[in-house]
């Protein structure tokens, strides 16, 4: 399902450039807008390669002898997800 879009964010100018680069340079082949595209797009696409950020949950200074253990904790699969939203 589209998200919903203002007429605001339609006439934005990033708007205008993502456009562009869509139409003008990938389905077009003009290379310039290919730039822009590629500079507009870049940031999202490494983000989203790379994962999210890292999150610091504690600050611990360890004495001689201590240790700590981490664990991940494994994300809930589709069918966990979809149990915990009818239990609610």
């Amino acid at each position: 399902m589209a998200r919903p879009t203002s007429l605001r964010s339609l006439l934005s100018p990033v708007a205008f450039l993502r456009r562009g680069a869509l139409y003008k340079g990938v389905l077009g082949g003009r290379k310039g807008w290919m730039a822009v595209g590629a500079v507009l797009w870049a940031p999202k696409m490494m983000k989203k390669l790379f994962g999210k950020n890292e999150e610091v949950v504690a600050v611990e200074k360890l004495k001689p002898g201590q240790f700590v253990r981490l664990e991940a904790i494994p994300a809930p699969t589709r069918r966990q997800r979809k149990a915990a939203k009818r239990a609610a």
